[in-house]
């Protein structure tokens, strides 16, 4: 008995080996592929500075064609964009920057006063507020800061980092503006020529989406800005420049920035009166809905149909993997999403997703529901979804091949 219990034992033992053989190509594959993801990694900034130069010179593009137009040859355009925009920037550091340097500099040499302004109007009515401006204002004061403030020799190699980026990110547009064309033939070169009539439909439409959102981006930041400064300059609030500026920069950032930028401006105002505060805090507020609702709708138009929600999300994966940098790049690529869906997933996805897709981007632009609540129900909706014959004649040429 013990005999025949130890090989049927032995008989589930084998049947339980299991041999797992990994072919030498498969574990080349695997090694390369996570050679390639460390080294995407390790190049992620250089990416990123591309990225933006991508973006720079798409915005700059359509200034550049109009010099075409008027008979200029491409070099010469983008010769001439490129003084004209290195000119302003110059003209701005030169108006803006010893103000901005002298402001920032009363800042932090008058920070004591401003505390004690501040705690002074807020702690007999206001002790919750008080204590939180308190708390906002020890942070320039706090031990780190301070401590990086006495090694000014330490911002030297950042200060260069930041100026060889800005550099390059210039230069790399410029010389895409004057070789882009080239250099998107021979990428394209690597596409399957059955696919090459769907990027011929993409790209400009792409682009399109792009620039609109680049420029409308500098139009409503500079707003954003020229308005802050106007009413903190009228309000009497110090470090008015920089604080414009930060709303201008902030104005990037939808939804958040306007948070971000009117918490410095009130703690400021506070140190005029708590009565400048509050319509510092009031006019902002009205600015920033009177943007949202009357200057984006005509600047971006309707090639940008990005509800608050989508834009919300996009901001907070952009920003886990990115950070700020990746919470702003991400929209142009969010807002191009339904040209890539209309003309690459609309075989895949199938025409009533298609179709209904581009129904709720049309409803996000009117604020219309009635089509929202047809699909919700599994209804038809009103809205006739026809497909441009582009889209077909790139689906024919692809079934016939090349």
């Amino acid at each position: 008995m013990n005999a025949k219990a130890s090989k049927s034992e032995e008989r589930e033992d084998a049947r339980l080996e299991i041999a797992v053989r990994v072919p030498a190509a498969t574990i080349a594959k695997l090694l390369l592929a996570a050679g390639l993801v460390f080294v995407l990694i390790r190049l992620l900034p250089a990416l990123v500075l591309v990225f933006i130069a991508i973006l720079v010179a798409v915005t700059l593009d359509p200034l550049v064609r109009l010099l075409e137009r008027r008979g200029l040859s491409r070099s010469l355009a983008v010769a001439a964009v490129a003084l004209v925009a290195l000119g302003l920037a110059a003209l701005f550091l030169a108006v803006a920057l010893p103000p901005l340097v002298s402001q920032g500099v009363d800042f932090f040499q008058h920070l004591n006063s401003y505390r004690k302004l501040v705690s002074n109007s807020l702690h007999a009515n206001y002790p919750v507020l008080a204590s939180v401006a308190d708390q906002m204002f020890e942070v320039p004061a706090s031990p780190g800061v301070t401590e990086s403030l006495k090694q000014p020799l330490a911002w030297g190699p950042v200060a260069v980092r930041v100026a060889e980026g800005i550099v390059l990110t210039l230069a790399l547009s410029f010389y895409l503006l004057v070789d882009g064309k080239r250099t998107y033939a021979w990428l394209l070169a690597y596409v399957p020529r059955r696919h090459r009539s769907k990027m011929a439909l993409t790209m400009p439409d792409v682009s399109d989406v792009v620039t609109a959102y680049m420029q409308g981006q500098v139009i409503t930041s500079a707003l954003a800005g020229a308005f802050a400064f106007a009413v903190l300059s009228v309000l009497g609030v110090p470090a008015a420049l920089p604080l414009s500026l930060l709303v201008a920069v902030c104005d990037v950032l939808p939804i958040l920035g306007i948070f971000v930028s009117t918490v410095p401006a009130v703690l400021f105002a506070l140190t005029v009166s708590p009565l400048a505060a509050a319509a510092v805090l009031a006019l902002y507020l009205l600015y920033h809905a009177f943007e949202n609702y009357v200057i984006i709708p005509r600047v971006y138009g309707k090639r940008l149909r990005l509800s608050t929600l989508v834009v919300l999300l996009a901001l907070i994966l952009g920003g886990t993997v990115g950070g700020v940098v990746g919470a702003v790049l991400i929209l142009p690529l969010v807002a191009a999403y339904p040209i890539v869906e209309r003309i690459w997933l609309r075989d895949y996805l199938g025409q009533e997703v298609a179709a209904d897709h581009r129904v709720l981007e049309r409803t996000t632009e009117s604020g219309s529901d009635r089509a929202v609540d047809a699909i919700l129900r599994g209804a038809r909706h009103d809205a006739e979804i026809h497909e441009p014959a582009a889209a077909k004649r790139a689906r024919r040429s692809e079934r016939e091949g090349p």
